[in-house]
C-alpha cells in the first residue's frame, strides 16, 4: 500500500502550547502523502478550534469520541512524557502502533519528540517545519499597524509564576494596546489584580479561543510571558515577544523567526526542571529583573516605531525590585 493512501491517527493531549509544538508533525506526516486524523485529549476543549478547517488533518476526534486504532494504518500516540501514563493501556502492543522516543527527547527539544513518530514513518531528518496553525487574520477587530496585543496570563497554580509583573506599566507606553485572555490573567503570580490605564482596550473573557488567534493574527505585535496564546501567536506569523523566567526556551524547540526571547539572564535561570525557585525563595527574580524598558525598546523594534521620551515607570519597576 502507498503511503498516499495510508492512513495515521495523532493522539495529541496536555496543553495548548505543547498541541501547538506538535503541529510540524502533523505537516510532516502530510508532507509523506498520509491521511491524518487527530484524537486530541486537550486541557482546554476549545484548542480544537485552532486546528480545524485545515488542509493538513481529515477528521479531528474529541476526547470522548470513540476511535477504532485498528482502522488505521499508523498509530501515533504522541503525548508528553507526563501524560503518557493516562492513556499507554489503550494501546497495548498493537503492531499499527509508532514505537515513543525516549521521553528525555522531550526535554531536550518537544518539537523534535514529536517528529521522531514521523522520522519513524520515513520522514527525512534534515527536514524541520516549524510549527503553525491554520488562523488567518480578521477584519472583525479595529486593529492598527501599531497595535500591541498583551497575553499577561497563563496557567494558574505553580505555573502562574511564569507571569511578568509589569504588564499595567508596559501599557502605559504605547497608544493602542488589546488585552486578551480570561479574568485569571488579571492577575499577577501572587494573586494581585493588574490595573490598567483606561486606554486599554479589554477583550477580557469576551472572546472565543478561536476569535483570539484572529485577532492576534490581526495584531502588530504580541507581549507575554511562556503561555499558550503566545505561542499560537508565535504560530501565526505575528511578531511575538515571550518574556521568559523560571521555565526554560531551549527545550521547545526551534522558534520562527517572527518570535523574540526575552530573559534577565540570571545564573539560577531557568529552574524549573531543577530547584524551583530556590535560589530567590520564591520572589522569582529571573521576571523581575526584565525591565518595562528592555520590553518596551525590544516591542518598539518589532513594531517598527521609535521610543517615548517619557519613561515615568522605570521607577516604579525599580522600586519593586528586591
Amino acid at each position: 500500500m502507498s503511503n498516499s493512501k495510508q492512513s495515521a491517527l495523532v493522539h495529541l493531549a496536555s496543553g495548548i502550547g505543547n498541541i501547538v509544538f506538535a503541529t510540524p508533525l502533523v505537516i510532516a506526516l502530510s508532507e509523506l502523502g498520509l491521511q491524518t486524523d487527530l484524537l486530541l485529549d486537550a486541557d482546554y476543549a476549545p484548542t480544537i478550534e485552532l486546528l480545524r478547517p485545515w488542509s493538513a488533518v481529515r477528521t479531528i476526534f474529541e476526547r470522548h469520541k470513540h476511535v477504532n486504532l485498528d482502522s488505521y494504518n499508523h498509530v501515533i500516540p504522541a503525548i508528553p512524557p507526563f501524560y503518557w501514563r493516562r492513556f499507554r493501556h489503550s494501546y497495548g502492543s498493537g503492531k499499527n502502533v509508532v514505537r515513543r522516543p525516549p521521553d528525555q527527547l522531550f526535554y531536550q527539544n518537544e518539537q523534535e519528540f514529536y517528529l521522531s513518530f514521523a522520522r519513524a514513518l520515513g520522514y527525512p531528518s534534515s527536514e524541520r517545519p516549524l510549527y503553525r496553525l491554520p488562523v488567518a487574520p480578521s477584519d472583525q477587530f479595529d486593529l492598527r499597524a501599531q497595535t500591541l496585543v498583551i497575553a499577561a496570563g497563563c496557567k494558574t497554580g505553580e505555573m502562574a509564576f511564569k507571569r511578568w509583573p509589569f504588564f499595567p506599566q508596559l501599557a502605559q507606553r504605547f497608544e493602542h494596546v488589546v488585552l486578551v485572555g480570561t479574568a485569571d490573567d488579571m492577575r499577577d503570580a501572587h494573586g494581585e489584580p493588574y490595573h490598567f490605564h483606561n486606554h486599554v482596550e479589554s477583550y477580557i473573557d469576551r472572546l472565543s479561543l478561536r476569535e483570539t488567534a484572529e485577532l492576534m493574527a490581526t495584531a502588530g505585535a504580541v507581549v507575554g510571558n511562556d503561555s499558550g496564546l503566545c505561542h499560537i501567536s508565535s504560530a501565526l506569523g505575528t511578531p511575538t515577544l515571550i518574556l521568559f523566567g523560571p521555565t526554560p526556551h531551549g527545550t521547545l524547540g526551534q522558534f520562527p523567526d517572527n518570535v523574540h526571547v526575552l530573559r534577565a539572564g540570571l545564573e539560577c535561570e531557568p529552574c524549573w526542571f531543577a530547584k524551583r525557585f530556590q535560589a530567590c525563595q520564591g520572589r522569582i527574580d529571573c521576571l523581575a529583573n526584565i525591565s518595562v524598558d528592555r520590553v518596551e525598546a525590544e516591542l518598539r523594534h518589532l513594531l517598527g516605531s521609535s521610543p517615548t521620551t517619557s519613561h515615568s515607570f522605570t521607577q516604579i519597576v525599580r522600586s519593586r525590585k528586591p
